[in-house]
């Protein structure tokens, strides 16, 4: 490290017309209490002792002793007041942004993105929507793979490859291209009437459900085959999900008035 050279402070001239100048030009940039603990300092290199650089900046000879431990210890940060909330030397400390998150109201689905009113939804009725926003977002590090996933009732290493597929090929590569996908999904009656019946019972007990939720407990129940996204067509076209919310309040309600009509 190279050496600083002892500077004799004898030989220089001071001028009072610059002194008085450069402080009024220091003082419009750094604040007064600033300005003195850098004079301070100045002065305890210079050799001077500190009750003389009380003496001189009109402080307590402590206060020059503390303010020249400190800055010993901690650096340039100790010439500002720490009472002070901002600061032009301590390293600025943004605060973190609130995290997006994801929820479902009646058929949409809203992407909060924790900031007031400022909410983006979203219509379940239209998935190629869904799924090119929801991945894109995902793609942009806004939203996690676990929350897509969840939303769109597929899993993470399926997302992650939709992802990846909107990236490199764009929203064109997320439309279906099964035969499948053209057809009205049908299913027999009889099924129908299990779909619509598992709806039911699941958001009267839990309220909620998801078509891969319902697609699995036929399957264990009944041993009926339906897949999860031939559940959510059906659930969409018979509007079950607009009634996924009110369905358990007007149950309760139901419930409150049959026990008043039944004690009187």
């Amino acid at each position: 490290m190279k050496k600083v050279p002892l500077i004799d402070c004898q030989s220089l001239a001071f001028s009072t017309r610059l002194a008085e100048n450069r402080m009024g030009q220091a003082q419009r940039i750094f604040d007064p209490g600033v300005l003195q603990r850098f004079l301070c300092y100045s002065l305890y290199l210079f050799g001077v002792n500190r009750k003389t650089i009380g003496q001189a900046l009109g402080i307590p000879p402590e206060t020059a002793k503390s303010t020249i431990k400190t800055i010993n210890r901690d650096g340039l940060i100790a010439l500002e007041d720490r009472r002070q909330q901002s600061s032009v030397l301590r390293p600025q400390v943004r605060p973190q942004p609130q995290p997006v998150t994801l929820r479902e109201e009646g058929s949409q689905i809203i992407v909060d993105f924790g900031i007031r009113d400022r909410v983006l939804k979203l219509n379940r009725q239209d998935p190629l929507q869904v799924k090119t926003i929801l991945l894109a977002m995902l793609n942009s590090g806004l939203l996690k793979n676990r929350q897509v996933a969840e939303v769109l009732e597929i899993t993470p290493t399926y997302t992650a490859i939709l992802a990846r597929r909107l990236d490199e090929q764009g929203a064109v590569s997320l439309l279906d291209q099964r035969q499948g996908q053209k057809q009205d999904f049908r299913v027999p009656r009889q099924v129908k009437a299990e779909v619509v019946q598992q709806f039911a019972l699941d958001v009267i007990t839990s309220g909620r459900t998801s078509g891969r939720a319902i697609s699995a407990e036929l399957k264990e129940r009944c041993n009926i085959a339906v897949p999860a996204r031939t559940v959510r067509h059906h659930l969409a076209q018979m509007g079950l999900r607009e009634i996924k919310e009110s369905l358990p309040q007007l149950l309760a309600v139901v419930k409150k008035t049959s026990s008043n009509c039944s004690s009187t």
